[in-house]
């Protein structure tokens, strides 16, 4: 069996991250979100008044290290093939990377919306950009990913919307009912490249 290179063992940070930090935030905020929801219907009043922000705190890391980490593979896999110099792909993750801070510092809904379909296109444009694979969609790693990405962007920038509206909180629990499903894709076809990365394949 031959031993890693350096750039592969870089290439493991993806997986190693998403194990160690996103998808035990993922289950905090998972879990935040439903004791904000008992404490807003009074189900549980004794819990405290923070809850809904360390929700909506948590759930802003979690959808910042699914981008960092994503960015990260994408600039393992541009420099595994001949790509890492590439100006425009380093100007569209610059930029993408950019959108994510300014979505953490912008106050009014319009701003967070357009920062977050900034972030998100920047994703899906550099990604497509790449030799990721041409997997069915149902199957990719890569396209569930950034749906899920997707879905968490909403929800980080429709958060007043949340707080204020029936509809639209009840459109953040449905998207949140279909991330569950796609973070669990997305850890069964990380798996599945994993192994391939591993053999060779």
């Amino acid at each position: 069996m031959s031993q890693l290179t350096a750039l592969e063992w870089l290439a493991l940070l993806h997986p190693v991250l998403a194990i160690l930090f996103v998808y035990p935030v993922a289950g905090a905020t998972i879990r935040l979100g439903i004791l904000a929801r008992e404490k807003r219907t009074d189900y549980n009043p004794a819990l405290p008044d923070t809850v809904s922000t360390e929700h909506w705190e948590h759930g802003r890391w979690l959808v910042s290290s699914a981008v960092v980490i994503t960015l990260w593979s994408y600039l393992v896999i541009a420099w595994r093939n001949g790509m890492g110099l590439n100006p425009v792909l380093w100007a569209a993750g610059l930029g993408t990377l950019a959108a994510l801070l300014a979505l953490w510092r912008v106050s009014t809904d319009p701003l967070k919306a357009s920062f977050s379909l900034l972030c998100w296109g920047g994703l899906i444009g550099l990604g497509t950009q790449l030799p990721i694979g041409d997997l069915p969609f149902w199957s990719s790693h890569f396209w569930s990913g950034v749906l899920l990405i997707g879905l968490l962007l909403f929800s980080l920038a429709a958060r007043s919307g949340i707080a204020s509206t029936t509809q639209l909180r009840r459109l953040h629990v449905s998207a949140m009912v279909l991330g569950a499903v796609l973070f669990a894709v997305v850890g069964i076809t990380g798996c599945r490249d994993l192994i391939q990365f591993t053999a060779g394949g």
